[in-house]
């Protein structure tokens, strides 16, 4: 394998360098699928006989994974070189010592840059490293084509479950009863089960603006927040839509119109060179939301860009945005989403899922 494989390990290198390391260290489990194209399994969350792999990343040297032995087949097939250690097993569960006499041995004596904030305390007090997160943020923000082609195919998937919504949705049925019909649409579009953040609330909840479904059953005339970020193929996407159970109220309407007004300026406003801060208050003018405007996704469902007041990220080529201004009172919400690729000369909307009330 060459040293560069993808235009992001280069990135990551030069991270390093401005660093004074030698080497990469990725802790954040985004931040190893960015370098290795691994895409973990979380929908478990921590196991007990295994750390969340790690990624190591030095010039002119084929990416290393460090896995438990359970994960050695996945970690493999990226084409990457792959450490291991014991995992799950019928003798002691050592996981962090296992990986500590791994690491450092495949460390051997670098500086390495990482993320120190997933960095376990036993294993950074044997390693020499410095602090490279925020560049490594920032690298992470530009997707190579690869890259793109997998968060498409995420987007996708989000699309489905928001048609879902709309087909499903009526009164008399549960969030939960509908939430039914969304997973399976979604895990159909991905080709089977994945990891997914969702919100997914009706009229009463609206002043809170987010949350799990639940048992309430949705009435005439109500509304519904769906947000959706499907996890697939290591790569996220995400979506928003605010439909009517029925005939919506005069002033959801006069809102949903508003709000996709904005959305709409502000996928007109996205180009490379524009400051994230200016487009929060492009989208945020004359609104009272409590959350971003927007924000990046790629390995992680929220990553740079942030499009949040006084940003100081400028725009370029080849970032992923998802724009999403709403507005919440009088026991009513709206929110819309969509996701759009900056090009040389704008942007492309990627998501393609209604956003009509």
């Amino acid at each position: 394998m060459t040293e560069v494989r993808w235009p992001r390990h280069e990135r990551a290198l030069e991270a390093a360098r401005r660093a004074g390391a030698d080497a990469v260290l990725a802790t954040h489990i985004s931040t190893v699928t960015w370098l290795t194209g691994y895409a973990a399994p979380i929908g478990i969350g921590p196991v007990p006989w295994g750390h969340t792999p790690l990624a190591i990343l030095a010039p002119g040297e084929a990416p290393v994974l460090i896995v438990p032995e359970d994960d050695v087949e996945g970690a493999a097939a990226t084409g990457s070189e792959v450490l291991s250690y014991p995992g799950y097993g019928i003798g002691p569960l050592d996981p962090m010592g296992h990986l500590e006499r791994v690491l450092e041995a495949a460390v051997a004596g670098r500086v390495v840059a990482t993320e120190p904030a997933f960095l376990p305390a036993l294993l950074a007090q044997r390693l020499t490293w410095v602090d490279a997160s925020a560049d490594l943020s920032r690298a992470r923000a530009v997707k190579d084509p690869d890259e793109l082609v997998k968060i498409r195919a995420s987007v996708r998937v989000a699309d489905a479950g928001q048609q879902a919504v709309r087909e499903h949705a009526a009164p008399g049925t549960s969030e939960l009863g509908l939430w039914r019909h969304v997973a399976a649409a979604m895990e159909r579009a991905a080709g089977g089960p994945i990891p997914w953040v969702a919100d997914l609330v009706s009229r009463p909840g609206m002043d809170r603006w987010e949350g799990p479904p639940g048992p309430r059953l949705m009435s005439e005339g109500e509304l519904v927040i769906a947000d959706l970020s499907p996890r697939r193929d290591g790569y996220w996407a995400d979506s928003c839509s605010t439909i009517a159970v029925g005939v919506p109220t005069p002033t959801a309407r006069a809102m949903h119109r508003r709000i996709l007004d904005r959305l709409e300026q502000a996928i007109a406003a996205v180009k490379p060179g524009v400051v994230a801060g200016d487009l929060d208050a492009l989208v945020r003018d004359g609104l009272n939301y409590p959350h971003h405007s927007g924000h990046g996704i790629g390995a992680s469902f929220h990553e740079e860009p942030r499009i949040v007041p006084a940003w100081p990220t400028v725009l370029e080529p080849g970032m992923v945005l998802a724009l999403e201004p709403g507005w919440y009172g009088e026991g009513e919400g709206v929110r819309l989403e969509w996701i759009v690729l900056v090009t040389s000369d704008g942007c492309e909307v990627l998501s393609d899922h209604r956003l009509d009330l």
